[in-house]
């Protein structure tokens, strides 16, 4: 045994480095699955938080909400209201960017503000998600929609 040790020492040294190396790499790769998988939790948990101030707002704010545009276009409250739907994209925004199984909760929410909606066409300072959501948005509520404004 010993003789065959002395043999084949240099082969079981590089074997030995060989594996302390796939170790390493192994253990890196973990790490990097980890930080990976904690960084999404926290997107996740980041989305659903804005999500929950969001429904805290309309519940506050239930004339932006459920809003009656005709009066507030005009109104003092338009400045307030346009906010309100800049909040309201910005949370799309932060859910759709974690799954985009919230997309169907969006166009519920954004069906509501078609006065307001319709009549934009210029999504461009907003980010890809918003662009690619509000361009279906536009494409199924706004083509026969008339507004309720006159």
């Amino acid at each position: 045994m010993k003789h065959w040790l002395d043999r084949n020492s240099n082969a079981l040294q590089a074997l030995a480095a060989l594996i302390t190396a796939l170790a390493a790499l192994a253990a890196l790769i973990g790490v990097k699955v980890q930080i990976d998988a904690n960084v999404r939790q926290q997107q996740e948990q980041s989305a659903k938080d804005i999500y929950r101030e969001f429904l805290n707002l309309s519940i506050t704010k239930p004339e932006f909400a459920d809003p009656d545009y005709c009066a507030l276009k005009d109104g003092e409250n338009v400045g307030a209201y346009e906010n309100y739907i800049e909040y309201l994209l910005y949370t799309g925004d932060q859910l759709l960017g974690v799954s985009r199984d919230w997309e169907a909760t969006m166009m519920e929410h954004l069906a509501g503000h078609r006065d307001y909606l319709c009549k934009q066409h210029d999504w461009s300072d907003d980010s890809k998600e918003i662009q690619a959501l509000m361009s279906r948005f536009q494409s199924r509520q706004c083509k026969a929609f008339k507004s309720s404004c006159g």
